[in-house]
Parts: structure tokens; C-alpha cells; sequence
């Protein structure tokens, strides 16, 4: 249980660089993407305090969050689009994945949310 809860926290905590960036690139739902971006900390923060040891769970710092930015950036507004759908793919992904799991830790005795 802890274990998932600190995989699912630093997951989300990874995916808020990525939004950060979408965020930045995609400027006509830029309301959407900063609501989505900070239910997403709102969401990573909850999920760490409920981690046995919080410091545990992995948060990028801001020197590692500014090079995968800059990793992401490109010249080309269609590498561009297709970077900001890869991401939005996999964010949706995961969060069916932790839903899942979120559902199942709190079917267990030992979990209440």
C-alpha cells in the first residue's frame, strides 16, 4: 500500500513538469491546463501525506524540471501538438491507473480515503 501510494504521488509530482510545459505551449486552453495543472499538485500533495514516510516519495527539483522543459521545446508547432498529445495520452492513462489502484487500496481494510 505505501509503496503504490509513493509511486502514484511521485508520479503525479513528474507529470505536473509535463503540464507545466503544456501549460506554457498550449495557450488557448490555458484556464483548462492551470486548472488541471493544480489539481494535479492538490491530488500529488494529499496522496504524499498519506505515504508512512513523505520524504520518501521522489519530487523533481527545479534544475531537473527546467531541463526536461527545455528537452520538450521545439521549433516545430507539429512536434509541438504531437508532444502535448503524447503527454495528455499518458497523464490520462495514469490516472486511470491510479484510479484502479486508489479503488482497491480503499476496498482493502487497511485504507480509508
Amino acid at each position: 500500500q505505501d509503496k503504490c501510494l509513493k509511486k502514484i504521488s511521485s508520479g503525479l509530482y513528474t507529470f505536473q513538469t509535463y503540464l507545466g510545459y503544456i501549460q506554457e505551449t498550449f495557450s488557448s486552453e490555458k484556464q483548462n491546463i492551470e486548472s488541471l495543472y493544480y489539481s494535479t499538485e492538490h491530488l500529488a500533495r494529499t496522496i504524499r501525506q498519506m505515504v508512512i514516510n513523505p520524504d520518501e516519495v521522489i519530487i523533481p527539483d527545479s534544475a531537473t524540471q527546467e531541463s526536461l522543459r527545455a528537452k520538450l521545446k521545439s521549433d516545430k508547432t507539429w512536434i509541438e501538438k504531437i508532444t502535448t498529445h503524447l503527454i495528455l495520452r499518458d497523464f490520462t492513462s495514469f490516472m486511470e491507473k491510479t484510479v484502479r489502484a486508489v479503488r482497491y487500496l480503499k476496498n482493502t481494510r487497511s485504507f480509508s480515503v
